[in-house]
This record gives C-alpha cells, sequence and structure tokens, in this order.
C-alpha cells in the first residue's frame, strides 16, 4: 500500500515531537536521575512506542479522585484508631532507644506509633499458615476480612474460600478484597461466585478497565496480604492464598514458594484492621461504621507474660504523596545497623541510595548478608539482580542463592534486635508502585527468631564467591547490565 509522503512526514514529525515534548516533562519531574536517564533513553531511541509506553507505565498516577478519597479515609481511620488506642494504653510505648529514631519515622510516614502488648507467632509453612487461618476464621465472633494479592484458586484456599462460607452461615460479617490483575483467575473461579452466593462480599481492588487505563497507570497494584479476624488477631506477610504448590509460571521451574507470615494478637492487629479499612471502603464504596465498630477493648496481657509485650508498629505505604515510605523506614533500618544485617527478599532491584547504604554498612564493619533465590520468575529481574552483585561483593558483602524453592519470604534483622516482615520486595516496584504494609517489630527475642529462620535459608543456600563471580561470561555481563539499564522502570 502506498502512504503519501505527506502523511509520512507527517507522522515522523508528530513522533518527535511527542517525544521531545515528554522528554521535556521528565526532565522537569521531580524523580531520581536513573529513572530520569532511562527513561529519556527510551524516549529518544524507541519510536512511538516508547512515549505509548510513557503515557501507561511512565508516572505513578492513581487518578485525583482515588486519591483524594483515599487521604480523607486515612486521616479519618487513622486519627479514630489512635484515639482509640490512646484512651485504652495511655502513652505509646518507647522503643529501644538505637531504633527510636525509626519508630518516629514511622509514626511521621505511615501514621501508626508503635504499639505495645502484642504476641506474635511466625509461620514458615505455607500449608500451616493456612490451616492457621482457617482456625481463627471458624473461631471468628464478629467480622473476618482479608485483602490479598493473589488467591489461587483450587488449592488449599478453597478450605478458606469455604471456611468463610460457613462463617457468614452463623452471621460473621465476611470481607474479601482481592486485587485484581493478581488475583484474576479468583475472581472468574466457580469459588468467588460460591462465595458471593452464601453472602461473602467479595470485591476487587484497583480494577483494569480501558477508562481507567486512561485516567491512571494500571500497572499499579495492591500486593498487601492481611487477615484479620474480629479486630483481635491478625496475619501479615509475603504468603499469598495460596499453597506450596502455587507457581506463578508454571513453566519456571522454581519450586515450592517459600513464605513468612506473622500471627499477631493484640493492638498491632487493629492497625492491619485499619489499614484493611481504608482499602475497603475506597474499591468497595460501602458506607461503614465508624471505626470502633472493628477496633475492639482488647483485653490487659496476664501478669508474667513478658509486659508490655511485643512492641509492633505497621507501617503502610503506597504511591501517592509519600511512595517511598516503606523504602526510607528499612534504609533506617541499614543505617542503624552496627553488627549484622540479613536480608531475604525475592526481588532485589536497588536504587542507587539503597544499593549504597548497604555498601556503606559493609565498608563500616557491619555483617550484611543477602538471601535470594537461586531461580526466579523473571528472567529480567534475575538478570537486574545480578548486574549489582560484583560492587556489592567487592565491599564485603556477602550473597546466598537459596535453593530450596523461590525464596519468597521478605525479611531483614538488624543486630538480633530488631525484625521487618511484610509484602514488600526490595526492589523500586515495592519501594514506589505498590500498595504494601511492613512491620517494624521491636523485640529482639523475635528478632532472634526470625534470624534463626534466616539462617535455615542459609543453610539450603550457596554463597557467590567474588573470584567466581568476576570470571563469568562476558555474554552475561552484557546481558545483565543491560538488564540494570531498565531496572529503575521495573
Amino acid at each position: 500500500m502506498h502512504f503519501p509522503e505527506w502523511l509520512g512526514w507527517g507522522l515522523f514529525i508528530t513522533d518527535w515531537a511527542v517525544r521531545l515534548a515528554l522528554a521535556a516533562r521528565v526532565i522537569m519531574r521531580r524523580i531520581e536521575a536513573p529513572v530520569r536517564t532511562a527513561w529519556l533513553v527510551v524516549l529518544i531511541f524507541v519510536p512511538v512506542i516508547g512515549w505509548l509506553a510513557y503515557f501507561f507505565v511512565g508516572e505513578a498516577r492513581l487518578g485525583g479522585r482515588r486519591v483524594r478519597r483515599y487521604n480523607e479515609l486515612v486521616t479519618k481511620l487513622d486519627g479514630e484508631a489512635i484515639g482509640l488506642w490512646r484512651h485504652r494504653c495511655g502513652e505509646f510505648h518507647d522503643t529501644n532507644a538505637a531504633f527510636k529514631h525509626i519508630a518516629v519515622f514511622g509514626t511521621a510516614v505511615g501514621g501508626f506509633p508503635p504499639l505495645k502488648g502484642n504476641a506474635l507467632e511466625l509461620h514458615n509453612d505455607a500449608e500451616r499458615t493456612l490451616e492457621a487461618m482457617i482456625a481463627d476464621i471458624n473461631a471468628a465472633r464478629h467480622h473476618v476480612h482479608l485483602l490479598t494479592y493473589i488467591w489461587d484458586p483450587g488449592t488449599r484456599s478453597e478450605r478458606v474460600g469455604m471456611a468463610l462460607e460457613l462463617a457468614v452461615a452463623r452471621g460473621v460479617q465476611c470481607r474479601v478484597l482481592v486485587d485484581a490483575v493478581g488475583s484474576k483467575k479468583f475472581l472468574r473461579s466457580s469459588r468467588a461466585a460460591s462465595m458471593q452466593a452464601a453472602g461473602v462480599k467479595v470485591i476487587p481492588a484497583l480494577p483494569v478497565h480501558a477508562l481507567r487505563a486512561m485516567l491512571a497507570r494500571i500497572d499499579l497494584r495492591n500486593h498487601r496480604k492481611i487477615l484479620v479476624v474480629d479486630g483481635e488477631v491478625a496475619y501479615c506477610g509475603s504468603q499469598n492464598l495460596a499453597d506450596s504448590t502455587f507457581r506463578s509460571k508454571p513453566w519456571i521451574k522454581t519450586g515450592p514458594w517459600i513464605d513468612c507470615t506473622v500471627r499477631i494478637k493484640g493492638p498491632a492487629a487493629q492497625a492491619l484492621a485499619v489499614v484493611f479499612l481504608a482499602d475497603w471502603q475506597l474499591d468497595s464504596g460501602e458506607q461503614m461504621p465508624e471505626a470502633d465498630a472493628f477496633l475492639p477493648h482488647l483485653p490487659a496481657r496476664p501478669a508474667g507474660h513478658g509486659a508490655p509485650g511485643t512492641i509492633v508498629q505497621v507501617i503502610p505505604s503506597g504511591p501517592g504523596p509519600a511512595p517511598a515510605t516503606v523504602a526510607h523506614a528499612v534504609l533506617a533500618c541499614i543505617h542503624a545497623a552496627r553488627e549484622e544485617l540479613v536480608i531475604t527478599t525475592p526481588y532485589f532491584v536497588p536504587d542507587e541510595a539503597f544499593k549504597a547504604a548497604l555498601m556503606a554498612a559493609a565498608v563500616r564493619g557491619v555483617a550484611v548478608h543477602l538471601v535470594v533465590p537461586e531461580v526466579l520468575d523473571s528472567v529480567l529481574v534475575r538478570a537486574a539482580s545480578r548486574s549489582h552483585y560484583l560492587d556489592l561483593l567487592e565491599v564485603g558483602m556477602h550473597i546466598h542463592h537459596y535453593r530450596g524453592g523461590l525464596l519468597h519470604s521478605k525479611t531483614v534483622t538488624v543486630d538480633r534486635d530488631l525484625a521487618v516482615i511484610g509484602s514488600a520486595n526490595l526492589d523500586i516496584r515495592s519501594f514506589r508502585l505498590n500498595f504494601e504494609v511492613t512491620m517494624m517489630i521491636y523485640d529482639s527475642d523475635v528478632a532472634s527468631h526470625v534470624r534463626f529462620m534466616q539462617r535455615g535459608y542459609m543453610g539450603h543456600s550457596v554463597e557467590v564467591r567474588l573470584e567466581e563471580w568476576r570470571r563469568r561470561p562476558w555474554w552475561r555481563r552484557a546481558v545483565e547490565n543491560s538488564a540494570q539499564m531498565v531496572g529503575p522502570l521495573l
């Protein structure tokens, strides 16, 4: 087919005009230099597709109305909850002096203070975690609220759905919020239909459709994992509603997914409840009663049970006015380390500030250990992650490749005194694009327990050696360094 010459010139000029206009916008935006550079490279060297990509995923747009509504909900719910906790518990508990600055920062950006009086149980077995959840759902008296990124239908998660149906039958309010993309299969499944027919309220978070694609970025996802029962017990961590048979990409032989989830009984469970309530009201539009309807008065811990109990601070994060909340909190933990820092994460794509903090910790004598899966379900992320290894190994960091499956546990321990557990990966997507929830646990006993679990991961790993890594083939270095260039966009 022959196109008129004027049409070809018109398309050429239009393409360059759009690219240059967007390049100017990128230059003027307040973003990190590597992200700015990556987008400029894409816009200048990739015609049409480059600016289309920027239009859809270049900026963390949630939509103005949604942002305003979310801020209103968070301000209202946080204020109600903090007022209740202060009235019932008095002043909030001070943390270890070494970590006080982390607690102050977490309160300022996350909204929740450190809460004392919690009892924690650590779960690192997928099937046992689901069984524990089912037992708590079966004991529910008033409400069950569940939020997850992935609900994998057809596995042991079916029993969670059945337990929710039975709970509704005995008069318990059950609300389930699942990410519209991560749980797409579940939303189309017979289990979701059965739950809705039984009276369980099932809502997709951040639904994807053509209109939203025009107004907001569609790859901003709700990656949180929260279960709250009666405002007394909650679960939070890395495990989706799936058992160890789950595979995100069946053609990649990752082995079982290895997760870490915490069962919390105490005031921190109510902080997680407030996070759920804000997300639920935003996506469901349901008019909910005041927060105290879901935050019952919790009995005081009996004497002899380690008063004031474990101190936990819940820090929610997500795109919006302060998108880097969890990133800055974890950075504060890295800077606070004096002896040892152990990190486990499936996806490790650090920005320059995070990488520099890790290297500085190793240089000042901190034993820094990074544990990541040897086989990952994303080839591009795996390559981008490994492009950083040489810099980290040369300053004395220890990098371990876990061989027991896809290590999906997101944990940090600092000097055996502070533990960080949550849903956020140590990558740019979790730090700036996803809705996540992270728990700072100021308790040496719990931190030691988490560290023992991390040491178990290391025992099933092979450590990356500097000299061997230097000898890897040139083509691997080329692939990894090329992937690093798009790391800020992953």
